[in-house]
């Protein structure tokens, strides 16, 4: 009998963002990176060739007998128990015959198996302190270890010491995605300045599990071509998972070399002509992409990204299919918490995604869209929970248009009324004169008030004919169906630098 092993690292974002400290982010990521890529083949490098994909923290193997994918189990889970504490680690096994068995039904029930165990944990009770030891500072579990930084003694757990070493090693993967050698070691040298804010980038692919299933429906099952229709879907499957990781690393180092070629628009806000390039890879795993970089670039290069994204086309069973994603922009200052920050990110990633459902209920409908949240005080509740407190005006109009469409032309909620809306108050001159800043930032709290007010406010100061309607919209005074079409921009003009070159 023949054996599939799927593995997964669990609790990945806990692992990673659990710290505020970008050593200890950044090692947890080259940690599980090379538990999931690298380690196995140190052990015995045949492993290899029973891989059939891996990436995002979880692998799965077929080996050709059910002894040897017990061996893999065992020594890959010693090896993690004794050298990687912190790390949750969940492996199934599943038999099968390849002359008798569909491999696609045995590959769907070892994830049902998976997620059985993950939700059952049976064996992840344990005795942490006794209350006698010192605490480390990022993890909470008894510290193990000294260290000095920032001329300070600080206690650590074995955790964060494996955390802190690894963060010194090269990642390849993210060397290979960045234009230059990036020497960044503390989140507040992403940015130089007037403006502290960084921003984190979640940025997750569309109807990865239609794609999926759309692959399996080319794949039918006769009598006596078992084995080989088997095969044929191994090979498919690893070619899909390969298709799109290079479509979505691809993308990544597209982004960053625009940021790159603009390195002198971004000399002021950023360090990046003292060699601190103004991006940092955290998670690069197939479609789950998250990064952090200089706040007033955030917005623009999650478009840049995407609209990349959206040129790439991977072929399922002949048919050539579109890329798409959603991508999650917050904006905190850079001594906000980090595991906040991520949060609010995954959070805004995912109401990008609610936004296509919504308006396109019961439809194979697929766009691009980018939400963001620029946080000034402490985030509360989720972003539908601030946006319903903060984001209304008084005659019960929204503020925002947000999350907006990348490549949708039938909506006006889109990046490109966004763009449109940042030129006429950025730019637009009439006889020879701008809008007063003063002024524009007046009218972002006008706005909170309703459409009256605004209206009011704009005549009294001769403002009329600087905020006029967008193009795909017909509403007067900055409101059209029951939205503010101005106040995104005026929130994000300070925190925004247009990315030149990104189409």
């Amino acid at each position: 009998m023949r054996a599939l092993v799927l593995w997964e690292v669990s609790k990945k974002q806990q692992y990673i963002f659990s710290s505020n400290k970008l050593k200890e982010n950044r090692g947890a990521s080259i940690i599980i990176e090379d538990i999931v890529e690298k380690m196995p083949y140190r052990i015995e490098l045949k492993y290899k060739d029973y891989l059939i994909y891996n990436g995002g923290g979880s692998s799965l193997y077929n080996f050709p007998d059910t002894n040897y994918a017990k061996e893999f189990i065992r020594k890959v889970s010693k090896k993690v128990l004794k050298e990687y504490p912190g790390i949750e680690l969940f492996m199934v096994l599943e038999e099968y015959d390849e002359e008798v068995d569909p491999i696609i039904e045995k590959i769907d029930n070892a994830y049902k198996n998976l997620a059985i165990k993950k939700n059952r944990r049976e064996y992840s009770g344990g005795q942490l302190s006794f209350g006698i030891e010192r605490l480390c500072e990022s993890t909470g579990l008894p510290a193990s270890h000294e260290v000095y930084e920032d001329d300070r003694k600080r206690y650590i757990s074995s955790e964060i010491k494996k955390k802190t070493g690894y963060s010194n090693k090269n990642a390849d993967k993210f060397d290979n995605l960045m234009p230059v050698k990036y020497s960044i070691k503390e989140f507040g040298d992403l940015t130089d300045g007037d403006k502290n804010y960084l921003a984190v980038v979640h940025i997750d692919g569309n109807q990865m599990g239609k794609k999926l299933n759309k692959l399996k429906e080319g794949f039918k099952y006769d009598k006596g071509n078992t084995k080989e229709t088997n095969n044929e879907y191994l090979r498919a499957l690893k070619k899909f998972s390969d298709d799109i990781k290079d479509a979505f690393e691809g993308s990544f180092k597209h982004m960053a070399n625009i940021i790159k070629a603009n390195e002198d628009e971004l000399n002021k806000d950023t360090k990046i002509k003292e060699g601190k390039f103004p991006l940092i890879p955290i998670i690069i795993a197939g479609d789950d992409i998250t990064y952090v970089t200089n706040g007033k670039i955030g917005i623009e290069s999650a478009r840049v990204f995407l609209e990349y994204l959206n040129k790439i086309n991977i072929n399922i069973n002949g048919e050539d299919i579109n890329l798409n994603a959603c991508a999650g922009v917050a904006i905190t200052k850079a001594s906000y918490p980090f595991s906040k920050t991520y949060a609010l990110a995954e959070d805004l990633c995912s109401s990008a995604k609610k936004k296509i459902l919504k308006d396109y209920a019961n439809s194979d409908a697929d766009y691009s869209l980018i939400d963001w949240h620029i946080e000034q005080g402490d985030i509360m509740g989720s972003i539908s929970d601030i946006r319903e407190a903060h984001y209304k005006s008084l005659d019960g109009n929204k503020l925002n248009i947000r999350p907006l469409y990348l490549n949708n032309d039938e909506k006006w909620t889109s990046y490109s009324s966004f763009l449109e809306a940042y030129e006429y108050i950025t730019k637009l001159e009439i006889d020879d004169k701008k809008a007063g800043r003063s002024k524009i930032k007046t009218l972002r709290e006008i706005l909170k008030k309703g459409e009256r007010n605004t209206e009011l406010y704009l005549s009294s100061n001769k403002l009329l004919n600087y905020f006029p309607r967008l193009t795909k919209t017909s509403g007067n005074y900055c409101f059209y169906e029951g939205h503010c079409v101005y106040y995104d921009v005026i929130e994000a003009m300070d925190l925004f630098i247009p990315l030149k070159g990104g189409k």
